[in-house]
């Protein structure tokens, strides 16, 4: 056994037994728990008020994640709960594999990238177990499939994305990159697979009663999302920062009490103007970020197969870019989610670690994240939460993933591979 496997081994039982001190306030795994009792007790009305916990802590996900996650709900909460963690902390172990495993040979400085790594997403992964949220399972299935999309194994690929995307939409973000790099054959099995997780539910709720359900889901989650971005998690992507920074937010219309936030806005503009002003700079964003790709792929050959180990991590860099824009651009982007700059991190790290301007950000970036969540004091905590460190970390990363694939495009490929 090796040296990492029993690392991996050893990390893994002790955020096994961790599992006692979380499961006592798993606040996302008790929705989903009373979501899978209704189900069970017969109920189909899914985006209910009361087919959850109420109002704010309701059911937000397509009916076939509810499927799935109902036998659970059969088990006593205190059992069920544990297995959940362990689901989670099994998560954990998927998503760190799958990026080591693409960077196989890259063993001279592994310690420093890891350790860099495990700092700056700390934070986020004890979050995402300390509130059950299935976005710990969520990233695991993306970084999976991406890990395998990378060694060309197709079918397992878009069935782990095709899942990932199903339970929650956003990762289908990443999937546009493979249609940018022709990889055609991926993109329709992913589709495919989509179309059919989101049918399987017919055999429960009827045809009928599936396509109305979806229909439900459309209204309740994507139509319906102010009131879920008012009464939720504080908004990390760039429109939660633009409506924080330019307007005036009123924390008192949180229905669940919830409202003491500092007020960080610099200008009173109307919502619907930095709404579109959101827009513009995120279909920038996502349009640049498109291009970029296209750019530092465009000099290398079209046959992508049997591409050596550079070519790996280039692709891994531009996923990576993918996965920051996710975040960025994203309608609603909660604290938990930030668990997935792991894979730009590493990948960022690995090409580029020689670099004094990238290393030093790294560095940075991981210090501010372990250590600003110890600073004593919950309105302190508030304040960091609304002033948008998170934010800016992730920006952070995201700008060092924008220059190392600039420089690389730029010329100066040979360098960053070789260093």
């Amino acid at each position: 056994m090796t040296r990492r496997t029993l690392l991996i081994a050893a990390a893994a039982a002790i955020v096994a037994l961790l599992g006692l001190v979380f499961v006592r306030n798993l606040t996302d795994f008790s929705v989903y728990y009373a979501a899978g009792r209704s189900l069970i007790s017969g109920r189909t009305d899914l985006y209910s008020p009361d087919f959850a916990r109420g109002v704010v802590m309701d059911y937000r996900y397509l009916p076939f994640f509810i499927l799935v996650f109902a036998p659970l709900s059969l088990l006593p909460y205190t059992l069920a709960a544990y297995v959940w963690h362990l689901l989670n902390t099994l998560a954990i172990v998927v998503a760190v594999v799958s990026i080591a495993s693409i960077y196989s040979e890259e063993s001279y400085r592994r310690a420093k990238v890891w350790s860099v790594a495990f700092f700056t997403v700390a934070p986020y992964v004890v979050m995402a177990l300390d509130y059950g949220n299935v976005q710990l399972i969520v990233t695991a299935l993306m970084f999976a499939g991406l890990a395998l999309a990378l060694r060309r194994r197709d079918l397992p690929a878009a069935t782990l994305l095709a899942i990932a995307v199903t339970v929650k939409i956003v990762p289908a973000l990443t999937v546009v990159y493979f249609a940018i790099t022709r990889r055609f054959r991926l993109v329709g099995l992913v589709i495919i697979i989509i179309a059919a997780l989101n049918l399987l539910p017919s055999v429960y709720f009827g045809i009928a009663g599936n396509r109305e359900l979806v229909g439900r889901w459309y209204e309740h989650v994507i139509l319906g999302q102010e009131f879920h971005e008012t009464n939720g998690p504080i908004n990390l992507s760039l429109k939660g920062q633009l409506r924080r920074t330019l307007t005036e937010v009123d924390y008192t219309k949180r229905v669940d009490g919830d409202y003491r936030y500092a007020a960080v806005n610099l200008a009173t503009l109307a919502v619907s103007t930095v709404d579109r002003i959101w827009l513009a700079l995120g279909a920038c964003s996502l349009l640049g970020g498109l291009v970029l790709i296209w750019w530092s792929s465009s000099s290398r050959s079209r046959a992508l197969v049997g591409v050596d180990q550079g070519d790996v991590r280039l692709e891994a860099l531009q996923l990576g870019l993918l996965i920051c824009l996710m975040l960025f651009v994203g309608p609603l982007t909660w604290k938990v989610y930030l668990i997935a700059l792991l894979w730009p991190v590493v990948a960022v790290a690995i090409i580029a670690w020689e670099d004094t301007v990238v290393r030093r950000g790294l560095v940075v970036a991981a210090i501010l994240s372990t250590a600003l969540p110890l600073l004593p004091g919950r309105g302190i905590q508030r304040l960091l939460l609304v002033a948008g460190v998170d934010f800016y970390l992730s920006v952070v990363i995201l700008a060092l993933v924008v220059f190392v694939l600039i420089r690389s495009a730029g010329g100066q490929r040979r360098t960053l591979f070789d260093a």
